[in-house]
Protein backbone atom coordinates (compact mmCIF):
# COMPACT_ATOMS: atom_id res chain seq x y z
CA UNK A 1 0.00 0.00 0.00
CA UNK A 2 1.44 3.36 -1.04
CA UNK A 3 0.23 6.74 0.13
CA UNK A 4 -0.05 9.66 -2.26
CA UNK A 5 0.45 12.65 -0.03
CA UNK A 6 2.87 14.94 -1.90
CA UNK A 7 2.95 16.73 -5.24
CA UNK A 8 5.99 14.65 -6.28
CA UNK A 9 4.04 11.45 -5.74
CA UNK A 10 1.26 12.82 -7.92
CA UNK A 11 3.76 13.19 -10.74
CA UNK A 12 4.85 9.56 -10.31
CA UNK A 13 1.43 8.06 -9.65
CA UNK A 14 1.32 5.88 -12.76
CA UNK A 15 4.72 4.41 -11.93
CA UNK A 16 3.62 3.82 -8.34
CA UNK A 17 0.35 2.18 -9.41
CA UNK A 18 2.24 -0.04 -11.87
CA UNK A 19 4.68 -1.54 -9.39
CA UNK A 20 4.12 -5.26 -9.02
CA UNK A 21 3.09 -6.02 -5.46
CA UNK A 22 1.46 -2.63 -4.80
CA UNK A 23 -2.10 -3.56 -3.92
CA UNK A 24 -3.52 -0.13 -3.04
CA UNK A 25 -2.69 3.46 -3.94
CA UNK A 26 -4.05 5.43 -0.99
CA UNK A 27 -5.02 9.06 -1.63
CA UNK A 28 -4.34 11.30 1.39
CA UNK A 29 -6.43 14.49 0.97
CA UNK A 30 -5.25 16.46 4.00
CA UNK A 31 -1.57 15.62 3.62
CA UNK A 32 -1.75 16.20 -0.11
CA UNK A 33 -3.35 19.62 0.33
CA UNK A 34 -0.57 20.59 2.75
CA UNK A 35 2.07 19.25 0.38
CA UNK A 36 0.63 21.37 -2.42
CA UNK A 37 0.74 24.51 -0.27
CA UNK A 38 -2.94 24.55 0.78
CA UNK A 39 -2.69 23.52 4.44
CA UNK A 40 -5.87 21.81 5.67
CA UNK A 41 -7.70 22.74 2.48
CA UNK A 42 -8.47 19.56 0.51
CA UNK A 43 -11.45 21.41 -1.00
CA UNK A 44 -9.14 23.79 -2.86
CA UNK A 45 -9.85 23.57 -6.59
CA UNK A 46 -6.19 22.81 -7.44
CA UNK A 47 -6.09 20.01 -4.89
CA UNK A 48 -9.40 18.54 -6.07
CA UNK A 49 -8.35 18.72 -9.72
CA UNK A 50 -5.00 17.07 -8.97
CA UNK A 51 -6.73 14.37 -6.92
CA UNK A 52 -9.25 13.58 -9.66
CA UNK A 53 -6.46 13.37 -12.24
CA UNK A 54 -4.52 11.01 -9.95
CA UNK A 55 -7.63 8.87 -9.41
CA UNK A 56 -8.14 8.63 -13.16
CA UNK A 57 -4.53 7.55 -13.70
CA UNK A 58 -4.68 4.83 -11.02
CA UNK A 59 -7.91 3.43 -12.43
CA UNK A 60 -6.55 3.54 -15.99
CA UNK A 61 -3.36 1.76 -14.91
CA UNK A 62 -5.46 -0.95 -13.24
CA UNK A 63 -7.49 -1.38 -16.43
CA UNK A 64 -4.34 -1.38 -18.58
CA UNK A 65 -2.62 -4.01 -16.44
CA UNK A 66 -5.76 -6.14 -16.43
CA UNK A 67 -5.98 -5.93 -20.23
CA UNK A 68 -2.31 -6.84 -20.60
CA UNK A 69 -3.06 -10.39 -19.46
CA UNK A 70 -4.78 -11.02 -22.79
CA UNK A 71 -8.34 -11.36 -21.60
CA UNK A 72 -8.62 -8.41 -19.27
CA UNK A 73 -10.10 -10.57 -16.52
CA UNK A 74 -7.16 -10.88 -14.15
CA UNK A 75 -7.07 -8.82 -10.97
CA UNK A 76 -3.94 -6.79 -11.68
CA UNK A 77 -2.86 -3.34 -10.79
CA UNK A 78 -3.41 -1.33 -7.66
CA UNK A 79 -6.79 -0.66 -6.16
CA UNK A 80 -7.70 2.93 -5.36
CA UNK A 81 -8.04 3.76 -1.67
CA UNK A 82 -8.82 6.95 0.17
CA UNK A 83 -10.31 8.74 3.12
CA UNK A 84 -13.87 9.95 3.33
CA UNK A 85 -14.11 13.53 4.48
CA UNK A 86 -17.09 15.71 5.42
CA UNK A 87 -16.97 17.30 1.96
CA UNK A 88 -16.24 14.01 0.15
CA UNK A 89 -18.48 11.27 1.47
CA UNK A 90 -17.85 7.52 1.05
CA UNK A 91 -20.61 7.30 -1.55
CA UNK A 92 -18.83 9.91 -3.67
CA UNK A 93 -15.55 8.03 -3.47
CA UNK A 94 -17.24 4.78 -4.45
CA UNK A 95 -18.87 6.44 -7.45
CA UNK A 96 -15.43 7.67 -8.58
CA UNK A 97 -14.03 4.12 -8.48
CA UNK A 98 -12.51 3.78 -5.01
CA UNK A 99 -12.25 0.20 -3.79
CA UNK A 100 -11.27 0.96 -0.20
CA UNK A 101 -12.55 3.88 1.84
CA UNK A 102 -11.62 4.75 5.41
CA UNK A 103 -12.72 7.55 7.71
CA UNK A 104 -10.31 10.31 8.60
CA UNK A 105 -10.51 9.41 12.28
CA UNK A 106 -7.11 10.75 13.33
CA UNK A 107 -8.27 14.32 12.71
CA UNK A 108 -11.26 13.81 14.99
CA UNK A 109 -9.12 12.22 17.68
CA UNK A 110 -6.60 15.08 17.63
CA UNK A 111 -9.38 17.67 17.66
CA UNK A 112 -11.11 16.00 20.62
CA UNK A 113 -7.82 15.80 22.53
CA UNK A 114 -7.19 19.50 21.93
CA UNK A 115 -10.69 20.43 23.09
CA UNK A 116 -10.35 18.29 26.23
CA UNK A 117 -6.92 19.76 26.99
CA UNK A 118 -8.24 23.29 26.61
CA UNK A 119 -11.27 22.56 28.80
CA UNK A 120 -9.20 20.88 31.53
CA UNK A 121 -6.79 23.84 31.59
CA UNK A 122 -9.65 26.26 32.23
CA UNK A 123 -11.07 24.19 35.10
CA UNK A 124 -7.82 24.30 37.03
CA UNK A 125 -7.67 28.10 37.18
Amino acid sequence: MCQVDTASRLVEIEAIAGVEGVDVVQMEPLDLSAGMGYLWDPRNRKVRDATKEAERKVLEMRKKLGASDGGGTAERGAYLGGFAMPHDRPENLKMRGYHMVAGAVDVGIFRQAAVEERESGHRGR
